[in-house]
């Protein structure tokens, strides 16, 4: 435990940034570290006007990369400072479920995770070094002080199959995945009480060992099982963290409904997605079936999903497709009628947008949130040579309940590998977003960050450029013979100028993408201009809405 209370003083280190957003939190981590902490996903503002985080911490592993997860939490103020911080860190467990769910009841802030024993062998606490290893998986809910301590502990214990089979590859690479364990996907507050869902899953052999298990529950918040129920899976092991998001439960006035990917018995079963539907005592009902409304996609790659209730009795659904042939992913958002009284097979779709260009080889989810005013926001990672330290940014869309755009941004960092996890809508309309970063010309250093904007920035152009926040980017950068320009904005003209400021190149934006041919440009550094009339701030009818650096 020396080891552990070493690392746990040591991470008291945040920094803060008040300039490119209303606020900025993050704190770094190195790959010749021990280990890493991350933020990973904004509770609404407490009751105090702070905002609980739900993080993690991971310890390198033998085989030199982070892995084995622990739960934590961080509290970052109002003003955008980090107040506490705590990670929960138990011998020879980790948590499968990634991070934990949050919760605040009578300005009591509560935290529900899972430990399952840690079968990483290259790793210090692996299970089988304990003098006392553990044969049960934790589902545990806890209340935390403003310090973040644990006073008050209510435990639930389950024997867990504790099988190795170490000769597989999958064992290899993901142990913990792979063997038995608790995992918890959905929990939300209902009605004063805790609903969620998760699966103790068998560990992977070539023998099977028998079959996962799919339990509901609802919890008061002295952790005390109000209802339970559970339903035997035909899956028999295997790593339901690849499928499952973090919230895929929604409720309606007759009672429940799990939104999962749909695993036919072949590729040519035509579902994408399938919806249990169960009344509030979780009996299960019926179950419809979701089909992709156009050709190209693989029906089984339906994957990630992350659901939200909308204020019209239908459920918004933020999804990955993965397109066929070529292997990109898109960026879904549906609207979807699920009443229960419907007894159409196939769920109607209200409608539905999607996000990718052929340029972008991997496309991250990061998800929905609804604002008092009925709008949603809407966020997502675009990646150009996904791991290869090529151009990413983040997009975050505001758009009504038709999904019609209200404005397009990208927070585009120079240089910056970004990647999104989390976004939440705050109580005066704007937007908390956690994400990740590092700098292309030092990737083994990582930035975890919770940053906030204010409603205003997703206005107007003045204000967005005041909070970082773009109406263009140009892409690959550094790039070759094509230059990119991706924006929202129609019927604007781009300009290009090299340092002498000559213009060299101009045409008209219709597209999202514009290519441009660069191939007779010399190497060097350009100027571009996005804006009305020529794109000059000198011209009278002229006013520039985005400008940037591009290298060839």
């Amino acid at each position: 435990m020396s080891r552990y209370l070493l690392i746990a003083t040591a991470l008291c280190i945040f920094l803060h940034n008040a300039v490119a957003q209303e606020w900025e939190v993050y704190t770094t981590y190195s790959y010749s570290d021990d280990f890493g902490f991350c933020y990973r996903e904004c509770l609404n503002e407490l009751d105090n006007g702070n905002f609980a985080v739900s993080s993690s911490i991971s310890y390198k592993s033998g085989a030199g990369d982070f892995y084995a997860a622990h739960p934590a939490v961080a509290i970052v103020s109002s003003e955008g400072y980090e107040l506490a911080r705590n990670d929960f860190f138990r011998p020879g467990y980790c948590t499968t479920s990634n991070y934990p769910y949050l919760f605040e009841k009578d300005e009591e802030l509560y935290m529900l995770t899972t430990y399952s024993p840690d079968h990483d062998s290259t790793y210090f606490n692996y299970f089988g070094d304990c003098d006392n290893p553990p044969t049960e998986a934790i589902l545990g809910l806890y209340k935390l002080d403003a310090n973040l301590n644990i006073i008050e502990s209510y435990e639930h214990t389950y024997p867990i199959d504790i099988y190795e089979q170490r000769d597989k590859i999958e064992w290899q690479l993901f142990p913990n995945e792979y063997s038995g364990n608790i995992f918890l996907f959905s929990a939300f507050e209902d009605e004063g009480n805790i609903t969620g869902a998760y699966f103790k899953n068998v560990s992977v052999a070539d023998q099977p060992r028998g079959h996962d298990t799919l339990f509901f529950f609802k919890m008061d918040f002295e952790g005390n099982f109000l209802l339970r129920k559970g339903y035997e899976m035909n899956t028999t092991g295997g790593p339901s963290q690849l499928s499952y998001k973090r919230q895929q439960i929604v409720k309606n006035n007759e009672g429940y409904l799990l939104y999962a990917r749909h695993l036919g018995e072949s590729m040519d079963d035509p579902y994408n997605g399938d919806i249990k539907y169960y009344d509030n005592n979780f009996n299960h009902i019926a179950t419809r079936y979701m089909i992709q409304p156009e050709q190209g996609i693989i029906p089984a790659d339906l994957d990630c999903i992350s659901v939200i209730r909308s204020n019209q009795n239908t459920t918004y659904l933020s999804t990955m497709m993965r397109r066929n042939p070529d292997d990109k992913d898109d960026i879904r958002l549906y609207e979807i009628d699920d009443d229960m009284n419907n007894s159409e097979e196939l769920l109607p779709i209200c409608r539905y947008i999607t996000r990718y260009t052929h340029d972008f080889d991997d496309a991250c989810l990061v998800g929905i949130d609804k604002t008092s005013d009925c709008n949603i926001y809407f966020a997502y990672t675009l990646n150009t040579g996904f791991g290869d330290g090529e151009d990413s940014w983040i997009m975050i869309e505001k758009l009504n309940s038709d999904f019609d755009t209200i404005s397009t941004f990208f927070l585009d960092e120079i240089n910056t590998f970004s990647k999104a996890t989390s976004i939440k809508t705050t109580k005066d309309g704007g937007l908390v977003l956690v994400y990740e970063s590092y700098k292309l010309n030092d990737p083994n250093v990582r930035l975890t960050r919770i940053a906030k904007f204010p409603a205003s920035a997703f206005l107007n152009i003045e204000e967005a450029h005041a909070h970082n926040l773009k109406l263009a980017v140009a892409y690959p950068n550094p790039g070759g013979d094509v230059m990119n320009i991706r924006t929202g904005l129609r019927n604007a003209i781009l300009s290009v100028y090299d340092m002498q400021g000559r213009k060299i190149h101009e045409q008209e934006i219709t597209d999202d993408i514009t290519s441009i041919d660069a191939s007779i440009w010399k190497s060097g550094t350009y100027i571009w201009k996005l804006g009305t009339g020529n794109g000059n701030e000198n011209e009278v009818e002229g006013k520039v809405l985005e400008t940037g650096k591009w290298v060839k």
